[in-house]
């Protein structure tokens, strides 16, 4: 509050040293320091949307590479689809999410029902980013343990898990938040314990995916010694991409869980900033941490890349030598007529 001195006789006090009616502003913020913060949150806020915007890029071309080539068809590559469609609308949303809660002052202030909801999607659409994750695990622990199993039955599971499972995680947690007033100002956007109902059995299915990939590299290696040298080879290059792909993948994706289980209580502690810029960059990077693992990384993305423009400098070559036959050709006529 800034504090105005109104005299007995309905004048302002009057600084004697300056003459001029005085005001108190020392309860005031200090505004040079507040545009500051404030600069800070922008460039924080600016780095996440940039890094989102790459991602969707890069999951859209993915998605592409995918639905293009009937090459590509198979329940391995089925479950990449769904886990690239979780992320693409991850970063969709957040991206609406962010613009909204950062640079549309008027929605954060009147909280109107769409604006929560949107909150409410874009966790659910994390939580979907996290089941697909694990289904990518299931499959791969399931192929290893039983050859003689339906991928039928396991893309089923996988849809009832990565879409199915997240819907009464995201309820609970919609119906809980949205009982106690002070959890649904501002869109939400204030961080929430409450969160945790969805965060803890994405935890556990990181560490069950863990618990696969130590169970499948177990399994590899048990299978390397009954299986012939001569088609040792074989063998493990069907295996160890898809392996390491997800042992690489589990990590990277759940960084946030892993580094800080709780925001820093000191807002403006280093410890703080370095929480702020982790999930800057970490967060929106995961759909293009997956997109790079899972297709541009693709040993079978990769040979029909290399084929495609083979056929494309084979078709320009062949274009290149039936115009050059066609121009002697009309050359020679021309000389035979005249």
């Amino acid at each position: 509050n800034a504090t105005f001195d109104c005299r007995e006789n309905g004048t302002w006090y009057v600084n004697p040293a300056t003459g001029r009616e005085y005001a108190d502003y020392s309860a005031c913020f200090n505004f040079e320091n507040a545009i500051k913060e404030m600069d800070k949150d922008v460039i924080h806020i600016y780095v996440t949307i940039a890094l989102f915007c790459l991602s969707f890029v890069m999951i859209s071309i993915s998605l592409v590479i995918f639905f293009k080539f009937r090459q590509l068809r198979c329940d391995r590559i089925t479950i990449h689809k769904n886990l690239f469609i979780s992320y693409l609308l991850t970063d969709l949303f957040y991206l609406v999410y962010l613009s909204v809660i950062h640079f549309a002052e008027d929605v954060v202030l009147h909280n109107p029902d769409w604006c929560q909801f949107l909150h409410v999607i874009t966790q659910y659409a994390i939580v979907c980013n996290f089941a697909w994750m694990f289904c990518e695990g299931l499959y791969l622990h399931t192929v290893m343990m039983s050859a003689f199993t339906s991928g039928k039955s396991v893309i089923i599971a996988c849809l009832i898990i990565g879409w199915g499972v997240p819907v009464p995680l995201t309820i609970i947690y919609g119906a809980v938040r949205a009982s106690l007033k002070d959890n649904i100002i501002a869109c939400w956007s204030s961080e929430s314990s409450f969160l945790w109902i969805m965060y803890a059995p994405v935890v556990l299915s990181m560490a069950i995916n863990v618990v696969f990939v130590v169970n499948i590299m177990r399994l590899l290696i048990t299978k390397l010694r009954q299986i012939p040298e001569v088609a040792q080879t074989s063998f493990i290059s069907i295996h160890r991409k898809a392996v390491r792909a997800t042992a690489i993948l589990i990590p990277l994706l759940g960084l946030q869980f892993l580094i800080f289980i709780k925001r820093p209580e000191d807002k403006d502690s280093t410890l703080s900033t370095i929480y702020q810029y982790v999930l800057a960059i970490f967060v929106p990077l995961q759909g293009a941490f997956v997109s790079i693992m899972y297709c541009f990384c693709n040993g079978e993305v990769r040979k029909l890349k290399n084929s495609y423009q083979l056929s494309t400098i084979s078709s320009f070559r062949m274009s290149r030598l039936l115009s050059k036959r066609a121009g002697s050709f009309t050359t020679k006529t021309k000389m035979e007529s005249t």
